[in-house]
């Protein structure tokens, strides 16, 4: 069975006729009806009731009907594609959430600039769901806060950044110089969902204290964490990158550990195996040129005494 086949029994199946058929394949007729005999030996299935001089698609006939036009489609499309005249280099970029927020749209702006013949695919999710894409081959780099697990991705420094805890101006904590464990297994918490490389660092610092909080939301982007927290009076945990304007506006008070502890990186990863091409050399130079933006001063917010 080819590709042929299956394009000579599209035509079959719309024509209603193997001699409309093989004038439109520019066939003979014979030939026509020798592909269709093939098809039907192939599959061990009748394809097309003849009726009145009329061929009538059977059941057999349209289920491989559907599935015929779908292959035939995207080999059009992949031939589209790959022709020179119409094919363009294209880079799949990844970013986990806090990334895709505060330091993303910079580099893809930067990128575009300085390559506009590459079309830019940019995605967002979790640090766990990027990792498991690089591995399936579904993207082609991406930048990531949070340990990435896997030995098959190689990682590269690309900014600094620190994970602080916050709470609106009105809440009993904004006006503290420091807060305790104790105290903070009393409060509501909204946190990222499971897989967030900010989550797992709050998460990972309480279980080695043997400390357990009342979660009270579990969101998916910033916004609504900002939200629980302005709104309903709960303990967020966040990139201070992301913080950054809402600590400097006074909207809410930062509570860190002094020590660095929840200090981490950016970083810039990809598959070990992958085929770098120029449009990765020139992310990578982007991504990795050392500019640093200057970061909230843990001295400014409270701190968390464990």
């Amino acid at each position: 069975m080819t590709l042929h086949h299956l394009r000579v029994f599209i035509k079959v199946a719309e024509c209603g006729s193997v001699s409309a058929a093989a004038r439109e394949c520019h066939l003979a007729q014979p030939t026509v009806s020798q592909l269709i005999k093939e098809l039907e030996d192939f599959y061990a299935a009748r394809l097309f009731e003849r009726l009145s001089k009329r061929l009538y698609i059977t059941e057999e006939g349209r289920r491989l009907l559907s599935r015929a036009k779908e292959v035939a489609g995207a080999y059009e499309r992949l031939e589209y594609d790959m022709s020179p005249d119409k094919r363009r280099d294209r880079l799949r970029i990844g970013s986990s959430v806090t990334v895709g927020m505060c330091l993303m749209p910079s580099l893809v702006k930067r990128f575009g600039a300085a390559r506009p013949e590459t079309e830019i695919y940019s995605y967002v999710n979790n640090t766990q769901t990027i990792e498991r894409m690089l591995l399936g081959s579904e993207l082609d780099v991406a930048v990531v806060e949070g340990r990435v697990r896997s030995k098959d991705l190689l990682s590269f420094h690309c900014r600094d950044d620190y994970v602080a805890l916050f709470c609106s101006a009105a809440h009993p904590f904004a006006a503290r110089e420091s807060v305790t464990l104790g105290e903070l297994c009393c409060e509501p918490f909204v946190l990222r969902e499971r897989g967030s490389g900010t989550r797992e660092i709050f998460e990972n610092f309480m279980e080695e204290r043997g400390r357990r909080i009342k979660v009270k939301w579990e969101v998916a982007c910033f916004d609504a964490t900002l939200r629980a927290v302005v709104e309903e009076g709960c303990i967020g945990v966040a990139s201070v990158r992301l913080l950054a304007p809402h600590l400097k506006s006074g909207a809410v008070r930062g509570i860190c550990r002094a020590d660095g502890e929840w200090d981490r990186v950016f970083s810039f990863i990809y598959h070990k195996d992958k085929f770098i091409t120029e449009d990765i050399k020139r992310f990578a130079s982007i991504a990795l040129d050392g500019k640093e933006d200057e970061l909230p001063r843990k001295e400014d917010m409270a701190k968390l005494e464990a």
